[in-house]
């Protein structure tokens, strides 16, 4: 494989192992120990939950990138490019640098079979470690405790939400996804749990390996007001800008900055969180200079339920909420809908032309077993078609909601951008 572009080697990666998850840390730790990517100079962040894992990260590393830290950040799925997984400081790595380490890992890894997912997460691991770091956030993948992420050991864990999904993989219920989620924490270390109502399964964990465990609403406490927010931990900090992004997720984040005892100035936090931002969470994109678009992959009823009271507030006066969806079928849809129904004045149902991606009769269906419907209902074969289709009826008055899954924003931006 050698002198292989990235695609290649993409495509050599996906016909590897006959399941695209496996999850277990007993191959990908062998290899890792191999590599020497378990243990890092870097101060290691590792961040787990159902929802806000991104923009929890999000947060993180605009604070410490502003505070003058070189940061390094893992994350998954990418929307467009594979080099969005990794970035140093806010940018991707070149292509090269993911194919060498690919090639190090083949000829390292002898007859180990390893998933795409764990030989990405040790490409990356590979990069990161040659990037001397002073601060690596890791976003795991699925899960926790059995991740590949989690092969790594961390200073600081962090669970951000618990909700229902992946149920196939994490079980169907909230102790079970908690006791997963409760995974990547590690005895003695600082424990940030942003979720406000942790489930009993993680907080069992947390003290049976003596975590040094922060829980949201408890340790550290967020105020919204109308215009401004407050936090409160063992420091305060007054006059926080609202932001996007979900300010759960902000809250976690300074809980991080103060577990690390980083003495950093209000005036910095303060204007870190402001900035922050990620793509596909609620990304405002200007096409045709028309209609104001927005983008976000939420996927799941907890995620749509924010989502929710975020489309509440950017609605204008006088104006309707177009809604563009496409989804996997895996996914609770009808849930979904159902938290989101009330937002939304027209709904856009696209299939999504992918593994797992649900046609637009799926989601009507789902649609129709869902609760407060009061929406106006069109499909079409493709999310060009349904774009096109909205722009014939909304005006400077309307906003239109590009949403369901990474795959959906994925293709919208490849249709604005030609």
């Amino acid at each position: 494989m050698n002198n292989k572009s990235l695609n290649e080697w993409l495509g050599y990666l996906e016909q590897l192992h006959p399941t695209e998850i496996e999850l277990g840390l007993t191959r990908i730790g062998k290899v890792a120990t191999d590599l020497d990517v378990i243990n890092f100079d870097a101060k290691v962040i590792t961040v787990a939950g159902t929802n806000g894992k991104g923009t929890t990260c999000a947060f993180l590393e605009e604070i410490l990138i502003q505070a003058g830290y070189k940061v390094g950040v893992y994350s998954s799925p990418h929307i467009q490019r594979y080099t969005e997984r990794l970035r140093i400081n806010k940018h991707e790595m070149p292509e090269a640098l993911h194919c060498a380490a690919f090639e190090k890992i083949e000829s390292i890894r002898a007859e180990t079979s390893l998933s795409y997912f764990e030989y990405v997460t040790l490409g990356c691991l590979l990069i990161l470690k040659a990037q001397q770091c002073d601060f690596i956030l890791l976003e795991v993948g699925l899960g926790g405790r059995l991740d590949a992420t989690n092969v790594v050991e961390s200073d600081v864990s962090v669970a951000t939400t618990i909700g229902i999904d992946h149920v196939d993989w994490l079980g169907n219920d909230r102790e079970k996804i908690g006791f997963e989620k409760a995974g990547v924490f590690r005895a003695f270390k600082p424990v940030i749990c942003g979720e406000l109502d942790a489930p009993l399964s993680l907080k069992a964990h947390a003290k049976s390996i003596k975590a040094d465990i922060r829980y949201a609403g408890k340790d550290f406490i967020a105020t919204v007001g109308d215009k401004e927010w407050s936090w409160c931990g063992k420091n305060r900090l007054d006059n926080l800008p609202l932001t996007l992004m979900p300010l759960q997720n902000a809250s976690t984040a300074l809980a991080v900055i103060e577990a690390l005892e980083l003495d950093l100035p209000a005036a910095l936090l303060k204007k870190a969180i402001g900035e922050a931002q990620l793509a596909g969470r609620l990304q405002k994109v200007s096409v045709e200079g028309q209609v104001d678009t927005y983008l976000d992959v939420a996927h799941n009823p907890q995620s749509a339920a924010y989502l929710a009271s975020q489309l509440k507030l950017l609605r204008k006066t006088g104006g309707r909420v177009f809604a563009i969806a496409g989804m996997l079928e895996d996914k609770d849809l009808t849930g979904t809908f159902s938290v989101i129904n009330n937002e939304i004045d027209q709904y856009n149902l696209i299939s999504l032309n992918c593994y797992r991606g649900a046609s637009q009769q799926t989601l009507l269906s789902h649609y129709q077993a869902s609760k407060n419907q009061v929406a106006d209902v069109h499909c079409f074969e493709t999310i060009k078609d349904a774009y096109q289709g909205v722009l014939t009826v909304a005006n400077e008055s309307d906003i239109i909601i590009v949403f369901g899954s990474f795959y959906t924003v994925s293709d919208f931006l490849s249709l604005s951008q030609g």
